[in-house]
Order: structure tokens, then C-alpha cells, then sequence
């Protein structure tokens, strides 16, 4: 993706007219979770505002509101369903720059478009753990290309390439040298009454893309959450059957924010407190019953290594359901 992609990113860079705002992203079920990473990264690093829409409120709705070359950026695993293939039909009859985020450069979504950015997730089904990981990779290296394109800060820029061409190998060392720790993780959720997967700013669509694949594979009882909406509307977990999973990092931006979400719930008692972070975020990771450390990095890097992370904790509680004697109390 980084090597053979970053031609092809630049080529639909230079197609882009960057001067119509806001952008808008379009997907559903997991590939609405990575258009939420693409917009976290198009605000973070490009400074654009971003609308996010399921196909069909788009077509709706939003799809009104589209200018002449206004740009959106359909993201699809390998078959687009048919109301992503209605979106970016919409969206062309009215004169918008329809760029399809795929694996499948042949599909049906592929055709209808002007751009196609190839998410090269291989053989992988489109729920499969690659493509999964592929969709929300993708989003940040489109955007470290456009971000050198449009000139901005050098130094950030600098410091997120460097980051995305150590990823395969950092995803490697969480396959290799940590299995044992997405293994312990894993035990711990699997009996779970209840699980709250938290996260704020990159680690938002991670902590939602852990809570539906916890679900879907292991029957975990997961529900993810943004930071803010779970502080403020989810003050009074005390049952002694949940947990609360924080997703953060130390260069999280709002990492404040979770350490005090984190101290409100301890002095509520009860729910189980587990953290994914790195050894400088040592507020977060003392607190936690349990805790897993990855490699600092900067917020991007550091939700993607998390995805890859509890994506193996999530085939690990799987195999633990799937025991016989395993159902929860």
C-alpha cells in the first residue's frame, strides 16, 4: 500500500480541485467507520472540514447540498452495496468529483467514479481482518499524500511518513511479540456482561470497529463509544459485571480528557477499567486493571497499531467463546 500506492495517491491528488468545501465521505458498516478515521485525518492534517454520511441519509439529504466539483469519496469493501453505488450516482448527476475508495478497481463503484484509490487488501474477504485494516490505513495515506501536495507543515508531515513506512513492521511486532497480551485481553472480556469500547479523536472509529467485531465474532456484549458522548451521557456505570475499555495514546489529543473520564469511573466502583496506550501515558495505564502497552507514536499511528491490536484480541476472545462450557454467567 505505502510503496505501490503513494504513485497512484499522488496521480489523484493532482485530479483533485481542493478549493470546494466541505468534503464529503460516504460509506456503511465498517467502511463508515473508516471514512470516520478519513475525516478525523482530512481535518487533523489538511485543516478541511469533512462531512460523514451512511449512502442512504446521504442520497437523501445531503446529497442537496453538493456543489459543482464538490469532492466525495466513496469507501467500499470489494462489492459496494447498492446504496453506495446510488450515492455516488447522485452525487455525479450533480456535478461532484466522485473518488471510490476499493479493493476491487474492476467493481461496479470503481466504474462510476473519476478517482479509483485501491485499498490493496489482497485476497481478504470484505469483513476479513486485512481489509478491515486496509480501509482505515488507506484513509491516512491518501492524506499524508494530499498534505504534501498542498504544503503543509513539513515537519508533521515528515514525521507521519516516516511512521507509515515502519507500519508493516510495527503491525508485525503486535503479531509476533505480543499475541500473549491480546490472549490475557481477551480472556478478560470474553465473560463480560457488558463492554464499553472508549475512544476519542483517531481512536473513535478504532473503538467502534472493536466493539462491532467483538460482537459480531466473540458475542462480547460491546458497544463503542466516542470520549466526549461517553463521559457525558454514561455517568453512572456501577454494575459489577461491566467493563470499560479506553482506547488512547500520550499524544492523543484529548487525553486529558479520558484520564478524567477514567478517575470518574473508579470512584464509581464496579466496571472492570482496561486500557490500550503506550509507557509514556502512565496515568491511563496505572489506573487500569489491566493494561497493554504498543510503541509511542504519533495519534494516527498509534489507533491504527490499536486496530491491528484488537483485531487478534478479537480472534482470541472468539476461540474463547467458541469452548464448550464458555457461555457467560
Amino acid at each position: 500500500m505505502f510503496e505501490e500506492g503513494r504513485p497512484l495517491y499522488d496521480a489523484a491528488i493532482r485530479r483533485i480541485g481542493w478549493g470546494e468545501r466541505p468534503v464529503f465521505m460516504v460509506g456503511n458498516g465498517s467502511s463508515y467507520l473508516a471514512a470516520l478515521s478519513g475525516a478525523w485525518a482530512f481535518e487533523t492534517l489538511l485543516g478541511l472540514p469533512v462531512v460523514v454520511r451512511r449512502p442512504a441519509v446521504f442520497s437523501a439529504y445531503t446529497s442537496r447540498t453538493l456543489a459543482v466539483r464538490s469532492l466525495v469519496m466513496a469507501v467500499s469493501g470489494p462489492d459496494a452495496c447498492p446504496e453506495t453505488l446510488e450515492a455516488a450516482t447522485k452525487a455525479k448527476k450533480r456535478g461532484a468529483l466522485v473518488c471510490a475508495i476499493t479493493p476491487n478497481p474492476a467493481g461496479e463503484l470503481a466504474q462510476a467514479a473519476d478517482i479509483v484509490i485501491n485499498t490493496y487488501a489482497g485476497e481478504s474477504p470484505g469483513e476479513g481482518t486485512p481489509a478491515i485494516f486496509c480501509r482505515h490505513a488507506v484513509m491516512l495515506f491518501l492524506t499524508v499524500a494530499a498534505a504534501r501536495a498542498l504544503k503543509a507543515p513539513a515537519p508533521l508531515i515528515d514525521a507521519q511518513e516516516e511512521e507509515l513506512g515502519k507500519l508493516a513492521t510495527q503491525v508485525e511486532w503486535v503479531l509476533n511479540q505480543i499475541a500473549d497480551a491480546a490472549g490475557a485481553l481477551a480472556k478478560a472480556l470474553a465473560p463480560l456482561q457488558d463492554l464499553y469500547v472508549v475512544g476519542g479523536g483517531a481512536f473513535h472509529p478504532v473503538a467502534l470497529q472493536a466493539a462491532s467485531r467483538l460482537r459480531q465474532l466473540a458475542g462480547v456484549r460491546a458497544s463503542g463509544f466516542e470520549l466526549m458522548h461517553f463521559s457525558q451521557d454514561f455517568p453512572q456505570i456501577s454494575h459489577p459485571g461491566a467493563g470499560i475499555l479506553y482506547l488512547s495514546s500520550s499524544r492523543c489529543k484529548l487525553k486529558e480528557q479520558v484520564h478524567q473520564s477514567l478517575r470518574e469511573s473508579r470512584q464509581k466502583g464496579g466496571p472492570k477499567i482496561f486500557a490500550i496506550t503506550d509507557g509514556n501515558d502512565r496515568q491511563l495505564s496505572e489506573r487500569a486493571d489491566l493494561a497493554v502497552l504498543l510503541p509511542i507514536l504519533t495519534e494516527a499511528g498509534g489507533a491504527l497499531l490499536t486496530l491491528a491490536f484488537l483485531e487478534l484480541a478479537t480472534h482470541d476472545a472468539a476461540h474463547i467463546s467458541a469452548r464448550p462450557g464458555a457461555g457467560r454467567p
